[in-house]
Parts: structure tokens; C-alpha cells; sequence
């Protein structure tokens, strides 16, 4: 069958603290899947195609990328079936704009789609559109084979495990839930070369840190054995942690580096670290192997497995970007998100990979639903002995229920959650900004919230130049260079480039903008 693939535009405000797009590697497995049964396969990466385009949408919120509009014109004549990477809650609200113009677009294709967004709420999805016809839960590879095979055949999609479709009643059906796949390693590789990689290299499109160079997703591990409260991972992929042999990923980034010269790898996965021997026995094979590559964990990681030989060996194989995920400096917070993290340990295992110099971001979360005053300090103090052990990087979040996470959950039985009002997603859209952003939190008022947002920031970074003073030099230089060693310094030099845009109407879209 002929296959239209497509990574969705963005909603988002401007100068909001959102970083670039970056490479869907759900997609790309997902390609890859359906290559390897001989369809024929096209991937639109709306995004990558006009990554500086911001478009008009509603209030004060802007499309970044192309718009249903000129994806529509991309989209072979001939195609079969449209699928959606629908991952983030936050673009719904063009998604089902998006879904039902192609609908209208494409009669004689069927529309499919997955991704954590549908996974948690695929009822609400097909209910608010006129032409989705199925939404695949979980994980995609087995199950988007098994329903192109159906469209194909025109058999009856109930018998397939983990879907949720529209039945003749034009209403939603949910089958059977599927079960994991164990054997990770038969997955088809990401397809990645169906995707602009060009594109993804003139245009910094990376997750980790740019260093101008062909850079690609990679998962080495599926699953994770942690249930925090705030991540809605135990519902797209269970708790069950299936792990790729070293040398299968080893073989997966040299077939890369060499088909494509891929030079640098971000690893996707939840935790990627748990198992010493593992990340050993990876390591020392990139060494063998001589591959020329860097590789960066810019997702967060556990941090009990890293100690001094660990950090050794992760520095010697290429890895120079490292994120560690405390997410509160407060251990009574951590209890209550079951965050099971040893800040003490954490801060050693820091500093073992201070010492190996690799560069180091840590993750924070503010605003959690039960979070007071004296929790906020305690992770403001956290941040500074961070800083002491050599973090050159802090990212602070404002807490956002996302569906399928049991923070969410909870927040949806209280009322405080309507999935039906839009006024949701624009909440969502907002928690990247430091003056629109909304809280669930009911001990702190949202001014006091934002204030000690602002705070996390400046005593995290004015102590870091305290202690650290030639990283003010380095920044400064990095900025004006536009050559980055960390994410805060991208995302501060794509404010700067993000302050000069100019957002433009739908009708004043140039034909030419996405060529």
C-alpha cells in the first residue's frame, strides 16, 4: 500500500521557553516497520519543512511549520493511508483541525494515528473529529502493521489487539490491550532514510545540542521500571524494561555513521542507564569499534549506576551531553511524585562526571500539586549544591498534567481537568512561558509560583558563575558564535533569533516557503 507518514506543525508561543523541533523517532520506527513489509512509504516532517515559519492561530498563539494546508499538497495523489505522530497533547488543538482537512482532502484514504497524545485519550480524539478512523495505543510497530493489513484487505479491525477505532456506529470501540514487545532487537531500525536529514542538519532540528553535524534519535532501551506520578509513560509503555544488546545498538550507530554519516546520536529512552555491566560493555564497544561519533543522554537519566568508572567509560566512547532528572530538591516532593532518587547520590555521581568534563544539565519541576513554600527552598538550595558539583545546565518546568499520567488522573476525578474544554490545551500551550502559565497547585498563588520560577534561574546561574567563572566567558562566546555546548545556551539563542520573527497570516504564506 501506498503510505503517507507525517510529523505535525507545532502550537506554541513565540518567545515562549520552547526549544527547536526535533527528529520523531516514534516515526521513524514506525517507517520502518511498514518498509519492511514492502509498503511504500512517504514521511511529510511538517516541522522540518519550514522550521521558521510561525503562522497565526488563535490569541497569541502561533503554527510553527507548515500548515494541513501545504501538507495536503505534498501528500502523494495515490495515497492509501495517512498517519499522524500525534504526541503532545498541547497540539491537539490543530491536530483534529489537521485531520479532518485531510479527510475532507484525501476521501479515498484512511486516516491513522498514534502517540503518548492518542495512547491516553483516544475516545476524546475520535469523538472531536469526523475522520480519524484509527487510534493505535502503545507501542506501534506490530500494531500499525496489523492495521494496514486490515485497511488492505478490508477486514475487520476488532480482531486487532491495541486500537481504538471508529465502528459503524461512527462511535469508538476498544479492543483487547496488546502486550509488550519482548524482543526488542527484531524491531525494524527507525527508517531514517525516508526523513530530511538534510533539513534536519541545515536547520539544527536535534534534541540534544547542536553540533552541526548529522545527528538521529536512538533508543537503546523500551520501557521503564520507575511509576512517577507526573509521567505518563507507565501508560504508553508499562513498567517493563526491555534492553537491546550493547552490540546491537553499537551496530545500529555504525551502520548510521557510515550509510549517512551520522556523527551524533541523542538517546530517546526513558532511563537509559540502570545496569552498569551494560552501559560498560556498550561503551567499550564504541571504543573498539573507533567509531568517530558523539552520543548525548539530553532526556535525563538514573543516576545510581554512574560512578567514577562509569563516567570514564561514557566520556571515552563519545558522550559529552549528560541530564540528570532529580526533579525536586525536596525529598518530601519526591515521595509524593514516587521519584526513587538519592539526591546525596546524585550529587556524587555528578561529580564524577564533572570530573570526566562532560557537560551537565539537571531537571526541575515546580508547581506540583501539595508542593509548599519550604519544598520550593529546599530545591533552590539543591540547585546551588548542583552548581557547586559542576552542573553547567538547569531547565525548570512548571508542572503539567499530562493524560495518562496519574497526576492527571487524580486531577481529572477532582474536576480541575476538562478534556472538553479548550481552555486545556492552551494551558498546556502556556506552561513554556513565564507569565501565562497556570498551575494546579493550591498552597502557592501562581504570582509567588512564577517568582520563584524566575528564582530557580538566576540563583542557579549567578551561583554557577560564582563558582565557575570562565563559563560566563564561554557562554557569551558560545551565544555570539551560535556554536552551543548546553541546551540552556540554545534555547536562549533561539529566543534571541525567535525575538526578531515575524508571525504571519495564513493567506500571506509564500508558496515557496516550504521548498
Amino acid at each position: 500500500m501506498k503510505i503517507c507518514l507525517i510529523n505535525p506543525p507545532r502550537l506554541m508561543k513565540p518567545m515562549s521557553a520552547t526549544m527547536k523541533p526535533s527528529p520523531s523517532l516514534g516515526l521513524a520506527f514506525i517507517a520502518g516497520a511498514l518498509k519492511r513489509e514492502g509498503h511504500t512509504v512517504q514521511v511529510i516532517d511538517s516541522l522540518a519543512e519550514a522550521p521558521n515559519q510561525y503562522i497565526e492561530f488563535k490569541n497569541d498563539i502561533v503554527l510553527n511549520g507548515i500548515t494541513e494546508v501545504e501538507i495536503a499538497k505534498l501528500i502523494h495523489p495515490d495515497t492509501q493511508v495517512i498517519g499522524l505522530s500525534l504526541m503532545f497533547s498541547g497540539n491537539w488543538l490543530h491536530n483534529r483541525i489537521m485531520i479532518d482537512y485531510l479527510g475532507n482532502a484525501f476521501p479515498n484514504a484512511t486516516i491513522i494515528a498514534g502517540g503518548e497524545h492518542l495512547t491516553a485519550a483516544p475516545e476524546m480524539c475520535i469523538e472531536q473529529t469526523a475522520h480519524l478512523k484509527v487510534c493505535i495505543r502503545g507501542e506501534g510497530e506490530e500494531t500499525v502493521v496489523e492495521v494496514v493489513r486490515a485497511i488492505e484487505s478490508g477486514s475487520d479491525l476488532s480482531a486487532i489487539q491495541g486500537i481504538v477505532y471508529r465502528n459503524e456506529e461512527n462511535v469508538p470501540a476498544r479492543t483487547e490491550e496488546r502486550k509488550r514487545i519482548k524482543e526488542v532487537e527484531e524491531v525494524a531500525w527507525p527508517a531514517w532514510e525516508l526523513f530530511p536529514l538534510d533539513k534536519y542538519k541545515k536547520h539544527g532540528i536535534i534534541y540534544g545540542v547542536d553540533r552541526d553535524v548529522y545527528s538521529v534519535p536512538l533508543m537503546a532501551t523500551r520501557g521503564c521500571p520507575y511509576q512517577c506520578t507526573f509521567c505518563s509513560s507507565p501508560q504508553m509503555w508499562g513498567t517493563r524494561y526491555f534492553m537491546r544488546s550493547p552490540q546491537d545498538v553499537v551496530n545500529e550507530m555504525e551502520y548510521f555513521h557510515e550509510t549517512f554519516d551520522v556523527r551524533n546520536f541523542d538517546f530517546y529512552d526513558l532511563t537509559a542507564i540502570i545496569k552498569k555491566p551494560w552501559i560498560i560493555e556498550f561503551a567499550q564497544e564504541v571504543i573498539k569499534r573507533k567509531l568517530e561519533i558523539t552520543w548525548q543522554i539530553p532526556a535525563g537519566t538514573r543516576s545510581e549506576v554512574i560512578d567514577q568508572e562509569v563516567a570514564h567509560y561514557l566520556y571515552a566512547s563519545g558522550c559529552r551531553n549528560i541530564t540528570y532528572a532529580p526533579e525536586s530538591g525536596s525529598v518530601e516532593i519526591l515521595k509524593l511524585i514516587k521519584k526513587k532518587v538519592s539526591l546525596p547520590k546524585m550529587l556524587q555521581s555528578i561529580s564524577y562526571s564533572t570530573k570526566e568534563k562532560m557537560n551537565i544539565k539537571i531537571n526541575v519541576i515546580i508547581g506540583f500539586p501539595g508542593e509548599k513554600h519550604k519544598n520550593i527552598w529546599q530545591t533552590m538550595w539543591f540547585l546551588v549544591k548542583a552548581s557547586w558539583y559542576g552542573v553547567n545546565d538547569m531547565a525548570p518546568s512548571v508542572f503539567s498534567p499530562y493524560p495518562g499520567s496519574e497526576l492527571f488522573e487524580m486531577l481529572l476525578k477532582q474536576g480541575k481537568i476538562d478534556m472538553n474544554d479548550d481552555a486545556y490545551f492552551y494551558q498546556i500551550i502556556y506552561v513554556d512561558t513565564f507569565f501565562n502559565n497556570f498551575f494546579y497547585n493550591t498552597h502557592i498563588n501562581k504570582y509567588m509560583l512564577r517568582f520563584y520560577l524566575m528564582s530557580y534561574l538566576l540563583i542557579f546561574y549567578a551561583s554557577n558563575f560564582i563558582f565557575h567563572p570562565s563559563r560566563l566567558i564561554k557562554t557569551v562566546k558560545n551565544l555570539w558564535t551560535s556554536r552551543y555546548d548546553s541546551r540552556a545556551e540554545m534555547a536562549l539563542g533561539e529566543l534571541i533569533k525567535r525575538s526578531k520573527i515575524k508571525v504571519i497570516q495564513r493567506e500571506e504564506i509564500p508558496a515557496e516557503s516550504f521548498a
